[in-house]
């Protein structure tokens, strides 16, 4: 038998084929699997799973990932590195100047903030309560400028490291 800690904020509901997570930050609905039994005790503030197997496992997982998005929620940073290179916010829409001929337009979906700090340099923070969808969202901005392996201007990860190739030779 498995089982899952819960934050007191959350509260859980099993249904007979979907699983409702509700916490500070929203609510999640999850499709339960057909072989997967599910209890929840709330004295104990415990999930369990009933029957034991590796895919009972990254089950267990993703609930997790889905709790722990609705109590603190996911943020990921990108930084845009490059001279000229900015962004900003307006109503529901990401814009971004990339050095193309053209403003790169990135409409935000509802359910995610976006924020823009700038220190040394520029950075981009992406908030949400479902972790796939947020690292899916930080993956499409980073795929409109790659960061090139000659200088490192584009847009990556916060901490991404760029393995640099050697320029021309004289």
């Amino acid at each position: 038998m498995l089982f899952l800690d819960i934050p007191k904020d959350i509260d859980i509901k099993i249904g007979k084929i979907w699983i409702k997570i509700i916490g500070p930050l929203g609510f999640i609905t999850k499709k339960k699997s057909k072989n997967i039994k599910i209890y929840f005790c709330k004295k104990q503030l415990k999930l369990y799973l009933l029957n034991d197997s590796k895919k009972n496992h990254f089950y267990l997982l993703i609930i997790n990932k889905l709790v722990w998005g609705l109590y603190k929620g996911y943020t990921v940073k990108l930084q845009i590195i490059g001279v000229g290179y900015k962004a900003s916010i307006s109503e529901d829409k990401l814009l971004m100047r990339l050095g193309f001929s053209h403003d790169v337009i990135y409409k935000i979906p509802k359910n995610v903030k976006i924020t823009i700090s700038q220190q040394k340099i520029l950075t981009l923070n992406i908030f949400g309560i479902n972790y796939q969808q947020i690292r899916q969202i930080a993956s499409e901005i980073r795929f409109l400028k790659l960061p090139e392996p000659y200088k490192g201007k584009g847009i990556r990860f916060f901490g991404e490291k760029i393995k640099f190739k050697e320029g021309k030779k004289n």
